[in-house]
């Protein structure tokens, strides 16, 4: 099944290498309930893609912007299918990966970020002391 996708410039210009280091396909990097998700290899393409969106994503927006195209990638996924209970399916799975990225991917999106790195400066602290 031939589908047209669309993908942020620096998801395209990774080289496989980059691609391997930021890029887990369908569910959270190292997740033991990663085996429990259907559909990984159909939307495997559209997830590396949100994946790197995260990945080079610095704002708020970034994010609903990765969130949106990964949802409309997998709706084109969903549109191209022929078979009717086949899409149902696909369809239902992928409004659930986009609910789950759009309620619960800030905890991925913002790790290893500074939310302001332009307005802060960081500072070692001792926050434990016996």
């Amino acid at each position: 099944m031939l589908v047209t996708l669309y993908f942020s410039k620096d998801y395209l210009a990774l080289t496989p290498k980059q691609k391997k280091q930021i890029c887990n396909g369908v569910g959270a990097k190292g997740a033991w309930y990663n085996l429990l998700i259907p559909g990984k290899k159909v939307f495997h393409e559209p997830a590396n893609g949100h994946d790197s969106d995260y990945y080079f994503g610095k704002t708020k927006e970034d994010k609903e912007i990765a969130d949106r195209r990964f949802n409309q990638n997998n709706n084109r996924i969903v549109e191209a299918t022929k078979n009717p209970i086949l899409k149902k399916c696909r369809k239902v799975l992928a409004k659930s990966m986009f609910i789950a990225v759009r309620d619960f991917g800030d905890e991925a999106y913002w790790k290893d970020k500074i939310v302001d790195e332009e307005n802060s400066k960081s500072k070692e602290i001792e926050v434990w002391k016996k």
